[in-house]
């Protein structure tokens, strides 16, 4: 006789198709950003951190003399700028410097990196920590990045404009790298993961002050909680001292001080004073996320379902310990909000917008990463304590996604802000198309070199989820010139398109 279906729920086997299932909505919600991926262009930053190397590729198509022209950059940019050395090597590296049909790679390049890092990192630590099945670890992998991805608080730096990106999307796809390594070297004490951990950490301390401090702050936990393996552990320290002093010299750069203008100065009251803001702030956005994005919130409950009936499956068979929980989800959200601490120091405020639109991404993710462990480790304990609850696991999944989709029908018009949402209304309304077309011809005239002093038109539309620091009527400007610059043209200037338009006609 066939299981009925509630047997099949008993037994867990349910998991699998929904497995498949969330891997094929996952694959499908990725069309919309790779859609949008052809029409990508550089822009704004893009051209200055590039200047270099470009001209170096244009000159001599040597590698050697490309990566000479980025340590040029980051000695320019780290005496006169700011001290993120590794994210000004990656500056200069943007695909345009190579060739002005390349810049559709960074979409890819950037969702590519945070799934490879996030999924090497959830991989290592539950299925090969955890003991997870291969599928249940596959649901919990995709259900979380769907989350990330769909509902960023602003697509453009987390996957469009490589400047932005490379700045907060790779920083978080190299903490999940690190992380990765370190629970491969604490399973089988390898060297070679020891010192991958060591490079990934090493750059990191090199990029966005926030994700470094989170960073740090994992790879502390991590060194105390599995102390218990051996002293061998005591090596994941050296990671944490590399990132440590990457970090510092990120913070002692010259550049710091030119940027932060005559106020700037460092002092330890202000620094113990930043603490107590970047709480505050941390507690006042901890209630913004679950109030603002209330989407992503409805996938976490669907998340903790699956989570809550995996574990309370594979803890008591593998007698599992979670010690200490209200200590650990204390630290995790005390983590959260130290990645406020940064923005604080600097006079900043997220909830004012006085900052990058990258640093509300890296907030985002870490809040969301902390409340994955948090539920991870609280959900664990309790399994461990209720020695696996035998309870039919009916009711609790009707509970859970009950409440998942009555959040998600109250309110549904936060979905318009998701990621695919936004890509998929550029395309429809045409404004894509037309952006093609319009940076087409700005590029055919930038690159013909019998143009010397060009005259482009306007970039008309607004070109959200993408960005567009458009060339200006003043040839002085910053954007003219150094657009300029990088087309190798004496000046640079646009005009109102209708009258561009008008003078086509003409000609």
């Amino acid at each position: 006789m066939k299981k009925s279906w509630i047997a099949g729920i008993k037994a867990g086997n349910f998991r699998t198709p929904l497995t498949w299932m969330a891997v094929i909505i996952f694959i499908l919600s990725l069309l919309p950003i790779l859609a949008v991926a052809g029409v990508d262009r550089a822009s704004g930053d893009d051209w200055s951190f590039g200047l270099l190397t470009h001209l170096a590729w244009v000159d001599t198509h040597s590698i050697v003399r490309v990566l000479q022209a980025a340590f040029a950059s980051v000695k320019k940019y780290y005496f006169s700028w700011q001290g993120t050395w590794f994210s000004i090597f990656l500056f200069s590296l943007q695909p345009e410097v190579f060739s002005h049909d390349a810049y559709w790679i960074v979409p890819w390049l950037m969702t590519g990196l945070l799934i490879g890092g996030v999924t090497d990192f959830l991989y290592c630590l539950l299925v090969r920590f955890l003991h997870m099945d291969k599928r249940d670890f596959l649901l919990l992998d995709m259900i979380l990045l769907f989350v990330l991805i769909q509902f960023v608080p602003y697509q453009t730096s987390a996957f469009f404009w490589y400047n932005g990106a490379v700045h907060y999307t790779v920083p978080l796809a190299l903490t999940m790298f690190a992380c990765a390594c370190f629970f491969r070297y604490i399973l089988d004490f390898r060297r070679r993961d020891l010192i991958l951990a060591s490079l990934w950490m090493t750059l990191l301390g090199g990029t966005n002050y926030l994700t470094a401090f989170f960073g740090l702050g994992l790879f502390a936990l991590f060194v105390v909680l599995f102390l218990y393996r051996g002293r061998k552990v005591l090596f994941m320290l050296l990671p944490l001292a590399l990132e440590m002093a990457g970090l510092l010299v990120s913070a002692l750069a010259p550049g710091n001080a030119v940027r932060g203008g005559a106020g700037y100065h460092i002092t330890a009251s202000e620094m113990f004073h930043a603490v107590i803001k970047a709480l505050v702030q941390g507690a006042h956005g901890m209630w913004k996320f679950f109030a603002d994005y209330p989407a992503s919130m409805a996938v976490m409950i669907i998340l903790a379902v699956f989570m809550w009936d995996i574990l309370r499956g594979i803890v008591p068979a593998a007698q599992m310990h979670f010690p200490c929980p209200v200590l650990v989800v204390l630290y995790l959200w005390g983590l959260y909000c130290a990645v406020y601490w940064p923005v604080v120091f600097v006079g900043g405020s997220v909830s004012e917008g006085s900052v990058s639109v990258g640093v509300p991404n890296t907030i985002f993710w870490v809040f969301i990463f902390a409340l994955f462990g948090s539920l991870l480790y609280g959900l664990g304990w309790i399994c461990e304590k209720s020695g696996g609850s035998k309870k039919a696991s009916l009711p609790v999944y009707a509970a859970g996604f009950a409440a998942a989709f009555l959040i998600l029908f109250i309110c549904r018009a936060d979905l318009k802000n998701s990621t695919d949402y936004v890509c998929y209304y550029y395309i429809r309304s045409g404004k894509a198309a037309a952006y093609k077309e319009q940076m087409d011809e700005l590029t055919g005239i930038l690159t013909d070199e019998s143009v010397e002093d060009a005259v482009v038109p306007f970039i008309v539309g607004e070109q959200e989820p993408l960005v567009h620091l458009p060339v200006t009527l003043d040839k002085e400007e910053w954007t003219n010139q150094k657009m300029a610059l990088f087309f190798r043209k004496k000046s640079l200037v646009a005009m109102p398109r209708d009258e561009w338009e008008a003078q086509r006609e003409i000609r």
